[in-house]
């Protein structure tokens, strides 16, 4: 799997590492027992689709409606989220994409996102260039893009529930900072330098999910993570466990529907199988359309 696949990985992540078999189509999932009062539930997320393909099935509205509270990887009820999110895109300590790139690579970036998003490049000019890849797979999907976490968020006020995150922005930045800028801008330019791979790769992706195919974008995403060093263990397995005590604490408490990226939910170190490890039934609701 090539590195133009970064790019998709980033704008959905987290989608991918697998479950058993005989629960491959199943995002939403039941907590249970191990001294709840009632059942929580965990639904995975993909983060960015256009509106028409955000199906929030009956399961799904049933389960949000016998729960006290939204629980998201970000609390996107946050006065400012959006601000923060914008801010923490951008490389702020001097450096700008003309340091990254070579003037040809420059050009070239700078002709896709004029032709294909009318956005001149000065514009972006520090913005990271992870989060500039991004751009390409809202170009894939051509319409103005919506999310899961909104839809939810939404819903959650109009029943009047509380909305909160697992992590901060801040949580998040330190995450996929991890990644040098200078091997971000190689990424940058591969994307958009093999832009029909890239368009292949994330229809590919986006078709799966709507499937509920956990096995199938482990499949197409999992080498891409071995790329780079050390993408699955901070992006994935350390905020899992990191969550696993604030889940438990939060279920406790309160009746929860927690919605977080599907990468997060499969594998051996996921969601699932570590709130298993800690006594908790967790059980598959639905499948997809149901």
């Amino acid at each position: 799997m090539k590195k133009t696949f970064i790019a998709t990985l980033v704008a959905i992540l987290p989608l991918c590492l697998s479950v058993k078999a005989q629960d491959t189509d199943a995002l939403l999932w039941q907590i249970s027992s191990n001294g709840l009062s009632q059942p929580s539930y965990l639904f995975g997320t993909i983060h960015l689709m256009c509106p028409d393909d955000i199906q929030v099935t009956d399961a799904m509205k049933k389960a949000l409606e016998n729960t006290d509270q939204l629980v998201l990887e970000l609390d996107m009820d946050e006065p400012g989220m959006m601000t923060k999110m914008q801010q923490v895109a951008m490389m702020t300590d001097g450096t700008t994409l003309n340091d990254l790139l070579t003037e040809e690579e420059y050009q070239m970036v700078g002709k896709y996102l004029q032709d294909s998003l009318k956005i001149p490049i000065q514009a972006l000019n520090t913005m990271k260039p992870l989060m500039m890849s991004t751009l390409t797979f809202l170009d894939v999907l051509d319409c103005r893009p919506g999310s899961y976490e909104m839809t939810l968020t939404e819903q959650a006020k109009q029943q009047e529930k509380e909305v909160l995150g697992l992590e901060t922005v801040e949580d998040q930045e330190k995450a996929f900072d991890f990644i040098p800028l200078e091997e971000q801008a190689d990424y940058l330019v591969e994307t958009i330098e093999k832009y029909d791979e890239t368009v292949a790769e994330t229809q590919a992706m986006l078709a799966a999910y709507q499937q509920g195919q956990i096995a199938k974008l482990y499949d197409l995403t999992h080498e891409a993570m071995e790329e780079m060093k050390g993408a699955e263990k901070t992006l994935l397995v350390d905020r899992n466990k990191d969550w696993i005590p604030k889940i438990e604490k939060i279920a406790q408490d309160k009746a929860t529907f927690f919605a977080v990226g599907a990468a997060h939910l499969g594998g051996s170190e996921g969601v699932i199988v570590l709130l298993k490890e800690q006594g908790y039934t967790v059980k598959a609701v639905s499948s997809v359309g149901q």
